[in-house]
C-alpha cells in the first residue's frame, strides 16, 4: 500500500489484490460471477418415435419408461402395502416394453406386427395405412399420463388380424386380471376396407369392435369381459363363429347389415339388440341372458336353426318382417317370443317351457304353421289384439281340442280380443321341428 501527500490534502489509493478473490466469493456480486459463468453446451436429443399430444397446452408426453425406470417408480417408500394391494388385484402393468411401443400415435404407413405391442393412450391407424397383425401377437392397451380418457384402437385405414386356432391374438388391457371397460376397445371409422379378424380374443374392453360406416368380417373370435361385445352402425358384417359373454350386450346393430352364423352369446345381460337393420342368422345361440335374448325394431330378419334359450324373454319383434324356420324358443323365463305389428312367417320352431307364455301377438299379420307348443307354464298362445291369428297345422301338445283350446287365450277368455284359428291341428310333434 502506497501513500500520497499533496498540497496538505491525503489522497489514499488502495490497491490490493484481494479485490479479485472478492469479486468471486458472496452473493453480493452475482452479477458478476453470472457474467462470466459457462453455459455448458445443451446435446440434442434424437427425434422421439411418440408424438406430442395434439393440444397446445400439453407439453410433450414422456417417453415409455424402461422396466427398471417403472420398477423405481412403483418401490414401495414404506412397508410396500400399496404395492401388494396392487399385485393382488391385477392391477400392476403386465409389460413396460414391447417390440412395438406406440403413445397417442398415428400410423401413416403399412406396419406388420408380432410379438408384443404395447399402446399407451390412442394409436389411429390412417387411412392409407393397413396394419397386419400376425399369430400369437399379444396388443396391450393402457392408459397415457397425459390424458383421461380410455386407451382406444382407431382404424380409419385397414386391419387384417389373423391368428391361428392355437395362436389366436389377443387384445387386452395391459393388466393381470382384465376388468370390463379398462380400456375403449377397436373402432372402425369410415373404414369400408377388407377389415378382417381371425381367430382374436377381446377381454376387458368398454366396446370390443365398434364399426361405424365400415365394412367388416370376422371368424373364430372371442370377446368377454367387455361391457359391449359388437356394436355397429351404419356398417356390413360377416361373423362366423363368435362367442361373446359376461357383458352388458352382446351385439348392438342400428341401420346396419349383418349376416351371423355359428356363433354363441351367453351370459350377458341381453343377447342381440337392433335396430332399422337386416339379421341374418345360421345355427346361432343365445342363452342365460338376463334380459331379452333378441330385441328387433323396424328390422328384417331371417332365422334358421337357431335358439334362444333360458333368458329372461327369448325375443321381443315390433315393426319387424321376414321369416323364423327351426328355432328353439326354450326355457325362457319371460314370454317366448312377443311379436308387435310385425309381418312374420314362423314354422318348423319350437315353443317349450317358457315360464310365462309361448308366443303373444297383438296383431294378425304373422302366422305360425307346423311348429310345436309345449311345457309352457302360462299359455301356449295369446292374441292381444283385434285381428285373426292364423295359427293352423302345429302340434299343442295333445291331439284333443279341449284341451289345446285351454292353452290358448283370445276372445274366449277376453272378448276384447280377436280369435286364434288352430284347426286343424297336427296330432303329433312334426320331425322337422329342432
Amino acid at each position: 500500500m502506497k501513500i500520497y501527500f499533496c498540497n496538505g490534502y491525503c489522497r489514499l489509493l488502495v490497491v490490493s489484490f484481494l479485490t479479485l478473490s472478492f469479486l468471486g466469493c458472496s452473493g453480493l456480486h452475482a452479477p458478476y460471477r453470472d457474467a462470466v459463468e459457462t453455459v455448458p453446451e445443451q446435446v440434442s436429443s434424437p427425434p422421439s418415435a411418440v408424438p406430442a399430444h395434439p393440444l397446445s397446452h400439453h407439453s410433450p408426453p414422456p417417453p415409455i419408461p424402461t422396466a427398471n425406470a417403472l420398477s423405481s417408480s412403483l418401490a414401495p417408500s414404506g412397508g410396500g402395502q400399496d404395492l401388494s394391494a396392487a399385485q393382488q388385484s391385477g392391477r400392476l402393468p403386465v409389460v413396460t416394453q414391447s417390440e412395438f411401443s406406440y403413445e397417442n400415435a398415428t400410423l401413416t404407413e403399412d406396419i406388420t406386427w408380432r410379438g408384443s405391442v404395447l399402446v399407451r393412450g390412442y394409436l389411429v391407424i390412417a387411412p392409407q395405412a393397413t396394419v397386419k397383425i400376425e399369430p400369437g401377437t399379444v396388443v396391450r392397451f393402457m392408459k397415457s399420463p397425459i390424458v383421461r380418457q380410455l386407451p382406444r384402437l382407431v382404424v380409419l385405414g385397414r386391419i387384417d388380424c389373423r391368428g391361428l386356432n392355437d395362436q389366436p391374438v389377443l387384445f387386452t388391457p395391459n393388466s393381470a386380471a382384465a376388468v370390463p371397460g379398462e380400456w375403449g376397445g377397436i373402432l372402425l371409422l369410415s373404414s369400408e376396407k377388407r377389415n378382417h379378424f381371425e381367430h382374436v380374443r377381446i377381454e376387458g374392453a368398454k366396446t370390443g369392435v365398434e364399426a361405424r360406416f365400415s365394412t367388416l368380417s370376422a371368424s373364430d373370435i372371442t370377446i368377454t369381459r367387455s361391457l359391449s361385445g359388437m356394436l355397429l352402425r351404419d356398417s356390413m358384417a360377416r361373423l362366423v363363429r363368435v362367442r361373446i359373454e359376461n357383458g352388458e350386450t352382446a351385439l348392438e346393430a342400428f341401420d346396419s347389415e349383418v349376416e351371423l352364423r355359428e356363433s354363441t352369446f351367453v351370459h350377458n345381460r341381453r343377447g342381440i339388440s337392433a335396430r332399422r337393420t337386416t339379421l341374418a342368422l345360421q345355427a346361432v345361440s343365445v342363452r342365460n341372458s338376463e334380459q331379452q335374448g333378441v330385441t328387433a325394431d323396424e328390422c328384417h330378419i331371417k332365422f334358421n336353426s337357431c335358439e334362444f334359450a333360458e333368458n329372461g324373454g327369448g325375443g321381443h319383434f315390433r315393426r319387424a318382417e321376414g321369416q323364423i324356420s327351426r328355432t328353439r324358443f326354450v326355457g325362457n323365463r319371460g314370454v317366448g317370443l312377443e311379436l308387435a305389428v310385425s309381418r312374420l312367417k314362423i314354422q318348423k320352431s319350437l315353443f317349450a317351457d317358457t315360464v310365462g307364455d309361448g308366443i303373444r301377438i297383438d296383431d294378425g299379420q304373422s302366422v305360425i304353421w307346423e311348429s310345436a307348443f309345449e311345457g309352457n307354464s302360462g299359455h301356449n298362445m295369446v292374441n292381444s289384439g283385434s285381428e285373426i291369428v292364423s295359427a293352423v297345422q302345429n302340434w299343442w301338445g295333445t291331439p284333443h281340442e279341449t284341451a289345446i283350446a285351454k292353452k290358448l287365450f283370445d276372445e274366449v277368455q277376453d272378448p276384447r280380443n280377436s280369435k286364434i284359428l288352430f284347426f286343424p291341428w297336427l296330432p303329433e310333434k312334426p320331425a322337422a321341428v329342432p
